[in-house]
């Protein structure tokens, strides 16, 4: 039993180190190795000790997932660069709340994460109570920031195994 465990800690943090090496490789064009290997070692360690974790995911919402994402990191880039280089920026930063509907500790992180690399808005804070509350800046509190934020909430809910889908039984 416990060689089984541990089998199994061996392929998933194999399988983290693959990913990341994967990722290192892309962003690198395969330079710089000799960094990265140690950093890895590192990252890996934090991720056992952490226990830290990717919640399950259902993989036939994986691609829809991935144009979703896609699609709001492009919109979302657009619309910062046309704020900026416009000749009368439209800015007006803002802290905002948004009410959370992710049940799982994880998948908020997640949802956190997320919202932060898209353009024009970041995470700061989760405030647990009834509800979770994300604070998030924004660059244009005026602007539906809110219908972004909340699709890609419903996105990650569809995603992730841990969240219940609206009108199933969890």
């Amino acid at each position: 039993m416990i060689l089984q465990q541990g089998g199994s800690i061996f392929i998933r943090y194999s399988a983290l180190g693959g990913v990341f090496a994967l990722c290192w490789a892309a962003l690198t064009g395969g330079r710089g190795w000799w960094f990265f290997l140690p950093l890895c070692l590192l990252l890996l360690l934090w991720c056992y000790w952490a226990k830290l974790s990717l919640p399950p995911v259902r993989f036939k919402a994986v691609p829809g997932f991935l144009l979703f994402f896609s699609r709001q990191l492009v919109l979302g880039a657009w619309d910062v660069a046309w704020r900026a280089l416009a000749p009368s920026p439209r800015l007006a930063p803002q802290w905002q709340p948004y009410a959370i509907s992710l049940a799982q500790p994880a998948s908020q992180r997640l949802l956190a994460s997320m919202v932060s690399l898209l353009p024009g808005t970041c995470a700061v804070n989760i405030e647990t109570g009834q509800p979770d509350v994300l604070l998030l800046h924004v660059l244009d509190g005026d602007a539906n920031w809110r219908s972004g934020v909340a699709a890609l909430e419903q996105q990650l809910t569809l995603l992730l195994c841990d969240e219940p889908v609206h009108g199933q039984v969890p």
